[in-house]
């Protein structure tokens, strides 16, 4: 019977990985195949919604955190603290489900299970070493886009499970309150107008309402806004140009659904979606460890490059003084 140190080895986490990581890849190739396979077979339409593919992934996405966090730990502190590591994301998540201090069953979950795995990261990122500038670059390099991984994790099982979106029809002078949301909306202006070029009978291209208004959070004046509902005579389509406030823990979406100029009436639709910063950065940080990985490969590639010319030289110069040695022989002859 093998030994556990025989087992858990950086070579057989990473397959472990690897095997979870391609698992999730055909669970979403499915995911976007069988609806084109159902219309070529059947003829009939489907689709599937982000529900679908969050049920399904959410369990190997989860054990891929916990072995990339093993792995990590494994390369920079050993198999006993890695070991410790996974089971304390592994045992903070049960307790979490059972106490649920979030909202949201799915967060309960991942949460403890993502800051083990940050922990792993940060952990590793300011262990490494390198031998030179270029291969200490190219570490952190590594070490940053796993940072950007987990916090796009952060941001994605957050942003998805606690959004919260309604909508209310307001009129002008009025005020529309989402208790759910914190948020109150007073329609402040409501004009209407063609506006653009003259196309076919129209004075304009396009018919636009302009909605202007005043945001309240939690009672208080929080900023001003406008949206639009636009009919385009010239594309034959309706659309409309939507309100988004991005702050440091949320992003607040407002738009119009349908107006009603008559009695200057407009349907408001409101979404809140917390952590979108977190993805985002995540995103961000996961092109910055790309861009010094990138920048690492180019030093090393230069230094190469000069090491060779290097040895060029003296293999050219060394081959002059053995000619200037053989030459007055030649000439005796």
């Amino acid at each position: 019977m093998k030994k556990i140190d025989e087992i858990l080895t950086v070579r057989s986490a990473m397959f472990a990985a690897v095997s979870v990581l391609v698992l999730l890849v055909a669970i979403v190739t499915m995911g976007l195949l069988t609806p084109f396979l159902l219309r070529v077979t059947s003829g009939e339409e489907i689709l599937l919604e982000a529900a679908y593919f969050n049920a399904r992934t959410a369990l190997p996405t989860l054990v891929l955190v916990l072995v990339l966090a093993f792995c990590l730990m494994l390369g920079s502190a050993g198999r006993k603290e890695g070991l410790a590591v996974v089971g304390l994301g592994v045992l903070g998540s049960v307790v979490s489900a059972v106490l649920s201090p979030f909202s949201s069953m799915p967060i309960n979950v991942a949460f403890p299970i993502l800051l083990a795995a940050l922990f792993a990261v940060v952990y590793k990122l300011l262990s490494s070493r390198g031998s030179n500038f270029s291969e200490k670059l190219r570490r952190t390099g590594s070490h940053i886009i796993h940072l950007g991984v987990v916090l796009l994790l952060v941001g994605i099982v957050f942003s998805t499970n606690l959004n919260l979106d309604d909508s209310a029809v307001i009129s002008l002078g009025e005020v529309g309150t989402f208790e759910s949301m914190g948020y109150s909306i007073l329609i402040t202006d409501f004009s209407s107008g063609m506006e653009g070029e003259p196309y076919g009978g129209y004075s304009g291209s396009a018919y636009v309402n302009t909605i202007d208004f005043d945001v309240y959070k939690w009672g208080r004046f929080f900023e001003h806004g406008q949206v639009k509902y636009i009919n385009d005579f010239k594309w034959g389509q309706s659309y409309t140009e939507t309100y988004i406030h991005r702050g440091l823990l949320e992003e607040l979406f407002i738009s119009p659904k349908s107006v009603d100029t008559n009695t200057q009436t407009v349907d408001l639709y409101v979404r809140k979606v917390p952590f979108m910063n977190s993805l985002w950065g995540g995103f961000y940080i996961m092109v910055l460890g790309i861009v010094l990985v990138f920048v690492s490969d180019t030093l090393s590639s230069g230094n190469r490059a000069s090491g060779n010319g290097t040895s060029g030289n003296e293999t050219r110069v060394k081959m002059k003084k053995g000619q200037k040695k053989i030459e007055p022989e030649k000439r005796r002859k």
